[in-house]
């Protein structure tokens, strides 16, 4: 019969089972895979041809040829066969569709490849030929046009997914150096890898990492100096104190704030270490055990500053139990009135400690900078897919602007979240980009 299949590695005949039992398929399925395997081929050489941009019409008579004999054997592709069942209790009746021309192809990659090129009727089981067999289902390849260098580099991210200035300057018959100074601040090289980078991808992100990136390799070479005036323009403007919440136990307040808060505040030498991986803060504050600082002022007699200072900074709810004996056993109870005591104390220190942060203009200062610096140092990358050409798509529809722009991004930055209304092409955008990856590499 002819089929083969590769199992581990190797090629294998098909086994072809006889009546009902034993291994193998059935005769009939091997002839309706016989019929179809050409069908899949003409297809695919239809497509290739097109997106080539090569004469395409022998192709397509040959899919007309083998399209025809398997209609003319079997019916349809996509022939259907619908059944109906009724559930005795519910009294629910199911469909169930089978596709008895489809299913021995099923294992093949492009089998739904091979089913769209038809245009199927369910109800009269019949078949026409669909748009592939008589038109141009993709775009032809259109030559670029360049007159610039911004042209030249919206074709080299188009087919390589991101700068290359060698080709750059190959597309317009001239060196890199001219082809840098003609694209000026449409692009920056990276000087922590080196690579040439859009400015929108440069320009975006840690800025405030990248520019002290960039100050430092302007040092040493003052080529980098274009990227540190771009850098600061594009810095986020600093949040100021009142914009800035100093929690207590927060990670970005050294242990030594804390330490001289309690210094300054509760009279006491504290020592505090701080794991930043464990978000775990340990106190050596036996001092406030016994100080009324401690214990009345800004602590209980059951729950001292120490202990509740330990609380906020690792964000932990005072509790406060009693031991009550009953015979031979023990419980405990949850003490209301002192756990209530407990509570109003940390959060008196947690007050006093936000308002004594920001009450020296040294320290306000260097926070701050701490803060904006670690936390409010991104900025959002805008994607434009304007240059997009997506050879190989099919020229029966157009993408508006948003679905190029997340398909850029989707092939920029990966993981991508694509927050479209309902109806605005999602669906289209990843099945465009997937392909967009695909060609890249």
């Amino acid at each position: 019969h002819g089929l083969m299949q590769v199992v581990d590695g190797a090629p294998e005949p098909v086994r072809i089972r006889k009546g009902r039992a034993g291994d193998g398929i059935p005769q009939k399925h091997v002839r309706i895979i016989q019929k179809l395997v050409p069908i899949r081929d003409a297809v695919r050489a239809v497509l290739r041809c097109q997106e080539l941009d090569r004469p395409f019409r022998q192709a397509q008579v040959a899919l007309r040829v083998a399209w025809s004999s398997f209609v003319r054997d079997f019916g349809p592709i996509n022939t259907t066969v619908v059944s109906t069942t009724e559930d005795e209790e519910t009294g629910e009746v199911r469909e169930t569709h089978r596709r008895p021309n489809l299913q021995p192809f099923v294992d093949d990659p492009d089998c739904w490849l091979v089913a769209s090129i038809e245009d199927y009727d369910l109800e009269s089981d019949t078949a026409r030929p669909g748009p592939i067999f008589t038109e141009r289902v993709i775009a032809p390849p259109s030559p670029p046009l360049m007159s610039s260098a911004a042209d030249a580099l919206a074709v080299v991210l188009n087919e390589r997914g991101g700068v290359d200035l060698d080709h750059i300057a190959e597309l317009l018959h001239s060196d890199t150096d001219n082809v840098v100074a003609e694209l000026g601040s449409a692009i920056f090289r990276d000087p922590a890898t080196g690579s040439w980078q859009t400015a929108d991808a440069y320009l975006s992100g840690a800025v405030r990492d990248k520019l002290k990136t960039a100050e430092a390799a302007a040092s040493l070479d003052p080529g980098y100096q274009r990227n540190v005036a771009a850098l600061r323009e594009v810095q986020p403007a600093d949040l100021s104190p009142s914009d800035i919440t100093a929690r207590l136990g927060a990670p970005w307040i050294p242990a030594t704030d804390v330490v001289a808060f309690v210094k300054e505040s509760m009279g006491a030498e504290i020592k505090i270490h701080h794991m930043p991986e464990l978000a775990s803060w340990t106190l050596e504050a036996r001092q406030l055990g016994w100080t009324a600082a401690g214990t009345s002022e800004w602590g209980t007699d059951r729950r001292h500053a120490g202990e509740l200072l330990a609380d906020a900074l690792n964000s932990r709810v005072p509790q406060i139990f009693d031991t009550i004996r009953d015979g031979q056993t023990e419980r405990r109870v949850l003490n209301v009135v002192d756990t209530e005591a407990a509570k109003e104390k940390l959060q008196k220190i947690k007050t006093a400690f936000q308002n004594w942060v920001w009450s020296d203009p040294d320290r306000t200062d260097r926070l701050a900078r701490v803060y904006n610096d670690r936390f409010n140092n991104i900025v959002p990358r805008r994607f434009s897919g304007d240059h997009l050409r997506l050879p190989g798509a099919s020229g029966a529809f157009s993408l508006y602007g948003h679905q190029k722009r997340g398909i850029w991004r989707i092939v920029s930055a990966g993981s991508t979240y694509l927050a479209h209304a309902v109806g605005a092409g999602k669906t289209m955008t990843i099945a465009a980009a997937i392909m967009e990856q695909k060609r890249l590499g």
